[in-house]
């Protein structure tokens, strides 16, 4: 299969499709059967991932030309915009993904889904809990404090609470959309390694959102609910870019809480304390000193907030299992 065959056959009107064009406003005869919650009050339609080993994903396109009453997945579940537009209700908020958008809903988002047009062409990726929390970032490791926050968010028994979303709005990035492609393509197909090319891609898919938040300064390409979640990123941000001399009184001030509740929300969400998440972030710094400069190791410790070098010292080997001096001279 190639790219054009790969796009007749998503355009192409499945008999699921068919029955939707010949009974317009028919629900899905399967709603009919399916397991229902009541959440937060609304009856719920409940999707319940068919069992899958932890090293597989499961991909469809969803039915054009009819909606989805309000429903929440079993697993984490992603959606990408292959072609057109979607319209969600998301607790009742409107939300538009747009082609090329990726969007990520952890376990409890209750959602509903409103008709898809025929140009509207939505994927839904499937997988269990386990891979997206413990295969993944265990193969593309902890990038930063971004990526710290999607594994703890997005992972089971995390959180309190698992109503967070992640939207990317990717439709201006040729590559993500390319390596869509592949994996539709690999998953469509019966090529060799088929699987392995598929958690290739996916991979790779994961590490371009991140570069892509990296490259987000303006923060406008990442969106997040809930309010709390999103909160709780922008003082990620905050310490990013203010490790050095910043402390958790000044986060307080900054975004107008307590320090107890800055210092636990943190906790919750990234599995760290303030003071070990401003350590990671002054040692990124002082890697990229040793890497990049020629300054002395005590300068650059010093330029990047450690006062105690004997502490400095402690912390860098137990943080990175080497001593400043062998990391530099290993460029």
């Amino acid at each position: 299969m190639d790219r054009a065959e790969l796009d007749a056959f998503l355009r192409q009107i499945t008999p699921r499709e068919q029955f939707y064009l010949d009974n317009p406003g028919a629900p899905s005869p399967r709603f009919k059967t399916m397991e229902r919650r009541t959440v937060r009050g609304r009856d719920v339609l409940y999707f319940h991932l068919q069992e899958l080993p932890n090293d597989e994903i499961h991909l469809r396109k969803d039915s054009r030309f009819t909606d989805v009453p309000y429903y929440m997945h079993s697993n984490i579940n992603i959606n990408y915009i292959y072609d057109g537009h979607c319209d969600y209700l998301i607790d009742d908020k409107p939300i538009t993904l747009y082609k090329g958008d990726v969007c990520i809903f952890d376990l409890d988002v209750v959602r509903r889904k409103l008709t898809l047009g025929p140009s509207d062409i939505v994927i839904n990726l499937n997988m269990t809990n386990e891979f997206f929390g413990d295969s993944f970032f265990h193969k593309a490791g902890r990038q930063n404090l971004f990526s710290d926050f999607m594994v703890h968010v997005l992972s089971t028994g995390s959180t309190t609470t698992h109503d967070h979303y992640l939207i990317f709005r990717a439709g201006n990035n040729p590559e993500i959309a390319r390596l869509f492609e592949q994996l539709l393509i690999e998953y469509y197909g019966d090529a060799p390694y088929r699987k392995q090319m598929i958690q290739g891609y996916f991979d790779l898919i994961f590490l371009q959102l991140l570069r892509l938040h990296q490259e987000d300064s303006n923060n406008q390409l990442v969106q997040i609910a809930t309010t709390h979640s999103q909160n709780v990123l922008n003082i990620l941000y905050y310490i990013e870019g203010h490790a050095v001399d910043c402390t958790l009184l000044d986060l307080a001030t900054q975004f107008g809480y307590h320090p107890k509740y800055i210092s636990a929300r943190l906790k919750e969400v990234t599995g760290m304390s303030y003071k070990q998440l401003q350590t990671r972030e002054r040692l990124k710094l002082v890697c990229c000193q040793l890497l990049q400069t020629d300054n002395s190791i005590q300068e650059i410790a010093h330029s990047c907030g450690f006062n105690n070098m004997t502490a400095f010292y402690r912390i860098f080997e137990e943080q990175l299992g080497q001593s400043p001096n062998k990391f530099r001279n290993k460029k």
